[in-house]
């Protein structure tokens, strides 16, 4: 069992306090869709979550099996996150002259060292990623000759690459359609259950959502746990949304 465990974590960006203290738990084998109004602060949550910009207070904690204390995410160097929490964010990679399965291996950039040169395992890992995320297929080419659909399952190859037991994902079912979304959900949340993993994704598509995800956690003035018909509820006196 792991969990990632947000404690008293307040949010914000320069000087600006988005939201909290915010308490709560994200758990593995499942998958959990991130709920709430627009600009309460769940694409600042997740960016915190990952490293990528620091908090007001608070911290983020790491509990496992194998952990014989919980560990302050806050404290560790940005390579040791790297190895925790992986990423997708909403915005799109432009990245010219970079085929799909080079932009995969950049999830392998924690583990190779300062070169980023890939060895046999790596290029296995990447092979497997992309298996997974049935993006082999067109691993040669050119990422930005590719559909939203096909760069979004590109991006999570990358994080499944990056081999984390959390994954974090921005909005990945923005810019597409409905059969894209559904396949994109599917994939979290088999990877979810099939690979151990904690996968949190912030979503607006509860219709979607409400077919895939496993446990929901809104954002309000805290973090709370809800169940499916809970959240049915909400929705339909929208106290929530």
């Amino acid at each position: 069992m792991s969990k990632l465990i947000i404690d008293h974590l307040t949010i914000g960006y320069r000087r600006h306090i988005v939201s909290g203290p915010l308490s709560g738990c994200f758990h593995d084998h499942g998958l959990t869709c991130l709920i709430g109004r627009n600009g309460l602060g769940k694409s600042t949550l997740l960016r915190t979550m990952a490293g990528i910009q620091p908090s007001f207070g608070g911290n983020i904690l790491w509990e496992s099996d194998k952990t014989m204390k919980p560990l302050t995410v806050n404290d560790m160097p940005r390579d040791r996150v790297a190895r925790l929490v992986s990423v997708v964010l909403t915005e799109k990679i432009d990245a010219l002259n970079l085929t799909a399965r080079e932009i995969v291996g950049m999830g392998r950039l924690p583990y190779t060292g300062f070169f980023g040169r890939l060895t046999p395992d790596d290029e296995r890992i990447i092979d497997q990623a992309m298996t997974l995320t049935g993006t082999l297929p067109f691993a040669r080419r050119d990422i930005t000759t590719l559909s939203d659909g096909e760069r979004q399952k590109v991006m999570i190859a990358r994080a499944i690459a990056q081999q984390t037991p959390v994954i974090l994902l921005d909005e990945p079912t923005a810019f597409l359609d409905y059969e894209s979304k559904s396949a994109t959900l599917s994939l979290l949340r088999s990877i979810a259950h099939d690979m151990g993993k904690i996968v949190v994704a912030s979503i607006h598509d509860l219709d979607i959502a409400l077919r895939y995800a496993d446990r929901f956690v809104t954002l309000t003035s805290n973090l709370k746990d809800v169940t499916t018909n809970e959240l049915r509820k909400e929705i339909a006196s929208s106290e929530t949304f």
